[in-house]
């Protein structure tokens, strides 16, 4: 007679590395979710080194409280640390922090995403982020370097020396994946990083001003170009921290407004004459004076003199127009995410279960709400049949 009887696969179930990031990505203690649980820290503690396994009724409890769907914390684990490589550049100080950690997990959760559609047969476009090692820099470039690199980025991209109407689908044409995060500090506007060999561009997405995420996506890319081969290790040194991001201020306003065509343009510091160059290259004035700062179209007194005006006119935090340029959107996943969908190369959004992780988190990945059973045009992107 045929056994039928089988314990259960004792090796199977719940992921504990899931449980620790789930909790991690929401900035959460052991002991917040041992509070919220009735349990102790301990033995959320097991729970997340795999010592125990929660029950059903308990990971119903647990699914709750971190946000996730019960199918999240099943899917295996394929993040391969070594092969990974990710540097990222923001200033919110050490890596222990628990802002920079959960931002680690999400964007290690963007990087399973991005190889889900990948697996699926998408085809993303290739990475193309130049880099200039013929530049010699002795560890720190130049004003008059950054110049050229910038110029030079520009030209590799087949680009002239005009306003750049959409910065994001620029970076996304080239390969960079680009999402809009909910940060969860003022502190962060954007940051970025290199994951198995693509670049990521993460922005804010509680950010109330198009000009300035677009400085933030440029300056960003200057990260991407400039500081590669920059490690965690030497970013906690506040020096080199501080070098780093003068450096990709400096590119993001020569790749944003090119030397020759300021010099042209930038004929008065007039309030309504900025303003115009605001509208026309899509940057804040305050940028656009600091840049014609550091070209010397103009001196320091009259910037100081910008600055005071700008201040009379409580505009130092909010401009003008700031309110009227639209927030430029990524659409480069979500596109593929869809053409998958359509083709039945992945299953239709009917749940977060189904999604295997959280709207919240689907949401930071298109930088886009997205709703159960959603219907959208068909993108234009190929598929590799396999």
């Amino acid at each position: 007679m045929a056994n039928i009887f089988q314990f259960p696969d004792r090796a199977a179930g719940v992921v504990p590395q899931r449980l620790a990031d789930a909790r991690v990505a929401l900035q959460l203690s052991r002991a917040d979710v041992a509070r919220e649980l009735g349990v102790t820290g301990t033995t959320i503690g097991h729970y997340e080194s795999g010592d125990r396994r929660p029950d059903m009724n308990m990971l119903l409890q647990i699914s709750r409280i971190l946000r996730q769907p019960i199918s999240f914390f099943f899917k295996e684990n394929n993040i391969n640390l070594n092969k990974k490589k990710v540097r990222f550049f923001r200033s919110v100080g050490p890596k222990s922090n628990k802002l920079n950690m959960a931002l680690d997990v999400r964007t290690n959760w963007l990087w399973e995403f991005v190889q889900t559609l990948l697996d699926a047969g998408i085809r993303l476009p290739t990475p193309n982020v130049p880099f200039y090692d013929d530049v010699e820099h002795d560890g720190e470039y130049s004003l008059n370097q950054i110049e050229y690199i910038a110029s030079r980025a520009r030209r590799h991209w087949g680009m002239s020396d005009g306003p750049i109407n959409n910065m994001v689908a620029l970076l996304e044409s080239q390969g960079v994946i680009v999402c809009r995060f909910h940060m969860g500090s003022e502190k962060i506007d954007a940051f970025s990083c290199w994951v198995d060999g693509r670049p990521y561009i993460l922005l804010g997405a509680d950010k109330a001003s198009g000009v300035r995420s677009r400085f933030d996506a440029a300056h960003e890319l200057g990260h991407l170009i400039l500081h590669r081969d920059i490690s965690q290790d030497d970013l906690e040194s506040k020096s080199v921290r501080e070098r780093i991001e003068r450096e990709a201020n400096w590119f993001a306003g020569a790749f944003l407004l090119p030397r020759g065509s300021l010099f042209r343009e930038f004929y008065s510091t007039r309030a309504n004459h900025l303003l115009g160059l605001k509208q026309r290259w899509l940057v804040s004035m305050q940028a656009i004076a600091h840049r014609a700062k550091d070209i010397g179209a103009i001196d320091e007194n009259q910037y100081v003199s910008f600055r005071i005006q700008m201040t009379k006119r409580k505009e130092l935090s909010k401009e003008k127009l700031d309110d009227v340029i639209p927030i430029e959107q990524p659409g480069l996943l979500y596109n593929a995410w869809k053409k998958l969908v359509e083709k039945g190369k992945l299953p239709p959004l009917d749940s977060e279960d189904t999604a295997g992780v959280s709207l919240e988190v689907l949401r930071d990945h298109f930088g886009r709400s997205v709703e159960p059973a959603e219907q959208a045009a068909t993108p234009t992107l190929s598929i590799t049949e396999k």
